[in-house]
């Protein structure tokens, strides 16, 4: 390496320890934010509100407990509780007599719980009006397990629609007024009560 090129080489080193001098450690090349102690932090009320994204949104559910009735191991009839959603939900009302129907649940039978309502009924429709509600199920709901299973049922389902509304409530079987159920003949008095299956 001659002369000129070790000349251009120190030149070279100079202008870039120069640089990295000037850029990096001189005071006016650097650029740190200043930190002033008396600075107050921003009231929190002159924050942008951060929104949530519109859609995202889990709607509320209201929800009603409701009762319906099962058969004990020893054949009384006793509540157990149901939630019905309202935001999912038609009707509470209609809902429970649905849970009555299909009831029970398999927690409910690990505990000894049966129904006497036999599982071909059909819930043909539930009209709620202003002064009444009309239940009609198919004539499944009489038939099978003798007078007694009749009578359990039929007070499942009478104790089931009183809890779950104060208007009075009248039975129909394939869409006529129920006032004789099953092959028995067992009379009930309508609208539904505690006193139907008085005779």
């Amino acid at each position: 390496m001659n002369f000129s090129q070790k000349l251009g080489l120190f030149i070279l080193i100079v202008i870039s320890v120069a640089y990295v001098y000037f850029s990096f450690f001189n005071q006016e090349g650097l650029h740190f934010p200043s930190i002033n102690n008396n600075d107050n932090p921003p009231d929190i009320s002159e924050l942008e509100p951060i929104e949530e994204p519109a859609g995202i949104k889990e709607p509320k559910h209201e929800i009603k407990v409701i009762k319906i009735f099962v058969a004990d191991s020893s054949g009384k009839v006793r509540s157990v509780n149901r939630n019905c959603d309202m935001a999912a939900e038609k009707s509470c009302f209609q809902y429970a007599i649905k849970e009555l129907i299909s009831a029970p649940t398999d927690w409910e039978k690990s505990k000894g719980f049966t129904s006497e309502i036999p599982s071909g009924t059909k819930i043909l429709s539930v009209r709620e009006g202003e002064g009444s509600v009309m239940i009609d199920l198919s004539s499944a709901f009489e038939g099978g397990g003798g007078t007694e299973s009749l009578y359990i049922r039929l007070e499942q389902l009478i104790k089931t629609a009183k809890a779950n509304t104060n208007l009075p409530v009248y039975l129909y079987i394939n869409g006529q007024q129920a006032d004789v159920v099953g092959g028995e003949g067992i009379m009930i008095k309508q609208p539904l009560n505690e006193r139907s299956l008085d005779g």
